[in-house]
Formats: structure tokens, C-alpha cells, sequence
């Protein structure tokens, strides 16, 4: 009878102990990720940034849960030039109904902590893996919309765009600069939680009691000590003033951490280490020569504030001196130093992520390049922010370099090319200098996507200038609000070689095209708007010296008068283009007094409706487009960026219901 009775409650015991209402390690899991979902609530989850140069300390745009803060005002009313729809937070559906399904959300986590039923935990991951992704998804069909649907009748309609939702989005004279924030992140943390947090803490009590993966865990161990024993060493820097020493004792191939502090210089590094600075640590030259000098193969420099050159010209002293292969010099802040980065000598750079300026206090003529290259090929100069030197770029007798994504303003060249040949432009911004570039003596160049734009100097203003240059294409580009748009002399200067000139704004200029009678180039799919004038030109007629279509494809003129009869986008009657003033000034230089006066204009109206003398034209265009290729800051993108999210949604939740389905075998019935 007494067993009979000890039969009947130890069952009764297991019931209770998998009874519905019980407390299991899923549970604990759930119950730690609703209670970050609840901070998530009151935490930001996603930030924009907009970014340019008449905002010093830029505009943005914070988005929570329930609503928007920010330098809203201000973002509205460049919105209503923009043509763009105002951002009124209290109008956007999903922050009205966000607390209502995070908190329902948070309810069905405690009840399920509760209720052991796998259907219901695996949906609870299958939401929780839902908010953060509906977040980025939803984000980006707002931004995408936010970009498509403009009033086209707005004073400065950039024509449709799309910001991505992570990331740089170029609109204008704008870059947005979104990311994620805390409240993000934290409910990332509430989905691992409850997909891998009950394995994970399983696995961890096992292998600290050494129970079932006690083989696994050994092996991991030896192997994680074998890469510490055997990976180069880490030496840490110590104290203000030692670098010299640590950079010697160092073991060739080893990483040498610098914490911040003051440092003095110059610094060689002679053999080859990775030297990376935590917390900015500043080396300081000591206004002497070089502050640092690689003098080593495969060195990395990254993380320091470099301040202190020489100030002797002759000497060109520089912030860091590359002279041996294969450097990388990335996230670096060089400041008084009147060269900046020079590659001398040597092959196969990158430079990146670095923030430049020369000496600020003396006049651009005095300072020396942010970026100097001389005799050195095979370089990468990506996404660097330069300012206040003589020239940003400037790369003399170098091959085959690439330059991406780097931002210059405030110095003299944008960029300089002297005899260097076959490299390639891309995405480059260059504003507000005397000249955005000058390219002599150099062939095989390509330039995409780049800005050149506000070189107003009355001494050049050039937005681009080429002069004795061979084999050049530039598509994409814009051209905009500079004295002199494209200047040319000598392109190509070479019999058989070729300059090709397409689909890029050539706008708001006062004068597009400035072209001498050497320039025999091809120019076709581009949008010349609001220029002052389209073209002019020295040493005599252009009429038969240039193409003005390639593949039969014209450019768009603002000024043309034609019409297109069968609607095939090119005009019916070819495009013109005479300039009396400039004829005049052919003869008289002295009449140049006059440039972009009333009298000027007075002259070339008087022309056109009096036309008692018919000038030379400058341009003959026998396939005008009728409507603009390209509006100033447009672009492309369209819905990559949601269709990328939407596929990684797809991706995650298969995941995650796998994640569900090995951990819900009969071991976890068991241990839950």
C-alpha cells in the first residue's frame, strides 16, 4: 500500500514540474527580452543626419517609437524648396500604432513564459525577429517615399531620390548619413534572447561543469591558446613620451596599441607593425620635419592625431611620409602640418578615413597637399575629408591609382594631376576652392560620379580645367555653380586619341564650356541648365572642331527653341549656339570688362533679334535632346535598399524557425 501510494506522487511531482503555469530557463530568457523591448520604448531607434556646408553643425533628425525630434523646423522648410512632403510625426500611422504593438507584444512574451506551448514560443520568436526588421524595412519605403513624391514646381526640385536607411545619400549639396541607434540594437538583443539564450546558457553550465561538450570545450581551449601563443605579439604603449622606444622593442609583425596621450616626434617606423591609436593619442613633431615616416613594408597606421610638421617649404615636410610598399594610413587626424600624407617612392597604398588639414593660418599658396603623390602606383585614396591645404589631390608622375569618395574644400586644387596617367575618379566631391581640378599632361583618366561644384575664384575659377591631355571619359558628373565650367586647351592632344564628355550636368555656371581651338572632343547625353552662357572660346571659330552627339544622341540645351514633331526625344531642328559678346571679345581684349554685365547681355539680345551679322556659331548640335538627362543632386537608386531588406527578412525567418526546431527537441522539452 505504501508503494502503491509513492507510485501515484512521484508522477503527481513531474506533472507538477511541467505544469502549465510553471517558470522555465526559456522563460527567464522571454522575460529579460520584454523587459528590453520596454526600454527600447523610451530609447531612440534610428537617426538621420544631414550634412552640408552652410549647416557647420549639421541638422538632425532622431525617430523614436512614438515620434520625431530634431531640427524638424529647419529640415521642413528645405524640404519646401526641395518640393518635399513636411515631416509631421503626428500624421505617421505607424508611430501611433508602434506603442500599442510593442506593449501587446510584451503581454504575449509574459504569457508565454508562462505557458509552455512550443507553437506559441516559436511564434514570440518569429515577432521579436519581426520588429527589428519591419523597423528597417518600413523605414525605408518611408524614405523612399519621402523621395518620389515632390512637388516637380518647387523653386530647387532635385528630381526623385532615395535615401537609404542605412548609410551616405548624396542629395544636392547634402549628404544623409542614417543609422540605426540604441533602441535598435536593443531589440536585436530581446530576438537573440529568446532564439539562442536558453541554448546558450545550457551549453555554457555544461561546459563549466564539465558535463557532455567537455571534449568540445578542451579542444576549443587548446586551440584558442595555440593562436595566442603562436599570433604576433600586442605591446601596449604606457606612458606620454615613449613611442620611439616601444616602436623599437616591438617584434617585427606585432600590433602596438597607443593609448591616448601626447607623444613626441618625429616618428620612424622601420619595420613592419600595426600601430593603432585608442582614444586619439597626438604625436606632436615639434614644428621639425616629418612627424612620421614609415620606412617599412606592410606597415598600418591608424587611429592618431598627427599635428607638428616642419613649416620650410623647400623641405616639404609632411604630417606622414610613406617610402616603402604597401602601407595602409586609415582613420587618422592630421592638423598643422603643412604637407599632409605623402607616397613617395613606393606602391600599393590605402589611404582612407582620414580627416586633413594643412596649415590653416597660412595663405593656400604657402601650405603644402593634403594628399602628395610622387612616383608611386597602385594606390587606393578613398573617402578622406580635406581641407585648408594648397592642393587636395595632387598626383605627379603616378599610374594607375584609384580616388573615391573623398570630400575637398576650402584650398586651391581639388585635385592636380601632372603627367599621371590611367586613374580613375569616382564619387568625388570637390567645392567651394579657387579650382575644383586641374589635369595636365596626363591620359587614360576616367571620371564618374564626381561634384564639382561653388569654384568661383575670379583668377580661375575652374570647375574642371584639361589642358594637353590624351583619352579621357567622364560620365555622370556634376559641373555646377563655378566661374568656368569645363575648361579645355590641347584635349587630346595627341592624333587618335579621345575625349569623351557624356550624360553629366554642366549647370548654373557662368560659363559651361570655355574651349581653345585645340579641343576636338565628343559630347553627348549631357544637360547644360542655367548656365550664363553655353560655350565660349579663344583663339578662334569651334564650329567643325567638336561632335556634338554621340551614337546620335545630342545634349540638352535650356536655350533651345526647336520642337520634337515625332516624339522621339531629340529635337527636329538642330541646336545653335552663337555668342556675339564672345566674337566681340575675339577682337578686343579689353571688352572682357564687360563679362556677365547688362552689357553683355544687351549685346548677344541685340544679336539675336537684330541679326544683321551672323556670327560663327560654337556649337551645332544636330540632335538636341528635349529633356534633361540629369537634374543637380538626382539620382538612381530606386528600391535596391528595401529590396535587399525585404530578402534578408526572408532569409532571417527561415533561420530562426530552424533555430527553433533544433532546440525543440525532446532535450529541450526536458530541460524547459
Amino acid at each position: 500500500m505504501v508503494a502503491q501510494m509513492t507510485d501515484t506522487r512521484v508522477p503527481g511531482a513531474r506533472v507538477a514540474a511541467r505544469g502549465n503555469f510553471s517558470m522555465d530557463l526559456w522563460g527567464v530568457c522571454a522575460l529579460i527580452a520584454a523587459a528590453l523591448l520596454v526600454v527600447a520604448y523610451f530609447t531612440p531607434l534610428w537617426n538621420m543626419t544631414l550634412i552640408a556646408p552652410q549647416y557647420p553643425n549639421d541638422l538632425v533628425l532622431t525617430a523614436y517609437g512614438t515620434t520625431m525630434e530634431g531640427d524638424l523646423l529647419e529640415i521642413n522648410t528645405l524640404n519646401h524648396y526641395a518640393g518635399v512632403k513636411a515631416i509631421e510625426p503626428e500624421n505617421v500611422m505607424e508611430l501611433k500604432a508602434f506603442p500599442f504593438l510593442l506593449f501587446g507584444f510584451v503581454a504575449a512574451i509574459g504569457v508565454s513564459s508562462l505557458l509552455r506551448r512550443r507553437w506559441l514560443r516559436a511564434g514570440i520568436i518569429l515577432v521579436a525577429w519581426g520588429f527589428p526588421l519591419g523597423l528597417l524595412i518600413d523605414l525605408q519605403y518611408w524614405l523612399y517615399t519621402y523621395g518620389h513624391d515632390l512637388n516637380e514646381e518647387a523653386p530647387l526640385y532635385p528630381g526623385a531620390f532615395t535615401p537609404k536607411v542605412i548609410g551616405r545619400t548624396k542629395v544636392v549639396n547634402f549628404h544623409s548619413e542614417c543609422m540605426v541607434s540604441w533602441g535598435f540594437w536593443l531589440m536585436v538583443a530581446a530576438a537573440i534572447l529568446v532564439t539562442f539564450g536558453p541554448w546558450t546558457i545550457r551549453f555554457l553550465r555544461d561546459s563549466w561543469s564539465n558535463t557532455g561538450v567537455q571534449k568540445t570545450v578542451a579542444g576549443a581551449a587548446a586551440v584558442l591558446l595555440l593562436g595566442l601563443a603562436t599570433r604576433p605579439a600586442q605591446v601596449n604603449a604606457t606612458s606620454e613620451g615613449d613611442l620611439a622606444e616601444m616602436i623599437a622593442a616591438a617584434a617585427p609583425g606585432s600590433t602596438l596599441t597607443v593609448p591616448a596621450g601626447t607623444y613626441r616626434g618625429p616618428i620612424v617606423i622601420d619595420k613592419p607593425l600595426a600601430l593603432e591609436g585608442v582614444g586619439w593619442p597626438v604625436i606632436d613633431g615639434g614644428r621639425e620635419g616629418d612627424v612620421v615616416r614609415i620606412a617599412a613594408e606592410g606597415v598600418t597606421f591608424r587611429g592618431f592625431v598627427v599635428q607638428g610638421s616642419g613649416r620650410e617649404v623647400s623641405d616639404e615636410p609632411s604630417g606622414i611620409r610613406v617610402l616603402r610598399d604597401h602601407a595602409t594610413i586609415e582613420g587618422n587626424r592630421l592638423r598643422d602640418v603643412l604637407y599632409g600624407v605623402t607616397l613617395q617612392d613606393s606602391n600599393g597604398h590605402t589611404v582612407r578615413h582620414n580627416d586633413i588639414q594643412s596649415v590653416i593660418e597660412f595663405a593656400a599658396e604657402r601650405r603644402g597637399h593634403a594628399l602628395y603623390l610622387y612616383y608611386t602606383n597602385d594606390n587606393i585614396l578613398s573617402d578622406n575629408d580635406i581641407s585648408y591645404a594648397k592642393d587636395g589631390v595632387f598626383i605627379n608622375f603616378s599610374h594607375h591609382n584609384e580616388i573615391e569618395r573623398n570630400r575637398v574644400t576650402k584650398l586651391r586644387y581639388g585635385i592636380h594631376f601632372m603627367y599621371a596617367d590611367d586613374n580613375r575618379m569616382i564619387d568625388n566631391r570637390f567645392w567651394d576652392n579657387l579650382t575644383g581640378g586641374s589635369i595636365m599632361y596626363s591620359k587614360d583618366l576616367y571620371f564618374r560620379g564626381n561634384e564639382f561644384s561653388h569654384n568661383r575664384s575670379i583668377a580661375s575659377g575652374y570647375g574642371l580645367l584639361f589642358k594637353d591631355v590624351d583619352n579621357i571619359e567622364m560620365v555622370g558628373n556634376q559641373v555646377h555653380h563655378n566661374r568656368l565650367g569645363l575648361t579645355m586647351e590641347g584635349a587630346p592632344i595627341t592624333p587618335g586619341a579621345f575625349l569623351r564628355i557624356e550624360d553629366n550636368l554642366i549647370g548654373y555656371n557662368d560659363v559651361a564650356l570655355f574651349l581653345s581651338t585645340t579641343v576636338g572632343g565628343e559630347f553627348g547625353g549631357n544637360t547644360f541648365t542655367g548656365n550664363l552662357r553655353q560655350v565660349d572660346t579663344k583663339g578662334g571659330s569651334l564650329e567643325h572642331h567638336n561632335t556634338w552627339q554621340i551614337d546620335g544622341r545630342g545634349n540638352y540645351w535650356d536655350d533651345y527653341r526647336g520642337y520634337d514633331a515625332n516624339g522621339d526625344g531629340r529635337g527636329d531642328i538642330e541646336y545653335r549656339y552663337r555668342s556675339a559678346f564672345s566674337e566681340l571679345v575675339q577682337r578686343d581684349e579689353s571688352l572682357k570688362a564687360y563679362a556677365f554685365t547688362h552689357a553683355q547681355a544687351a549685346v548677344d539680345l541685340a544679336a539675336r533679334w537684330f541679326p544683321a551679322y551672323e556670327y560663327a556659331p560654337t556649337v551645332v548640335d544636330q540632335a538636341p535632346l528635349i529633356k534633361p538627362t540629369v537634374r543637380l543632386g538626382a539620382g538612381a537608386e530606386g528600391a535596391g535598399w528595401l529590396a535587399a531588406l525585404a530578402l534578408l527578412a526572408l532569409a532571417l525567418v527561415p533561420m530562426a524557425g530552424l533555430g527553433y526546431a533544433r532546440f525543440g527537441t525532446e532535450r529541450w522539452r526536458e530541460r524547459c
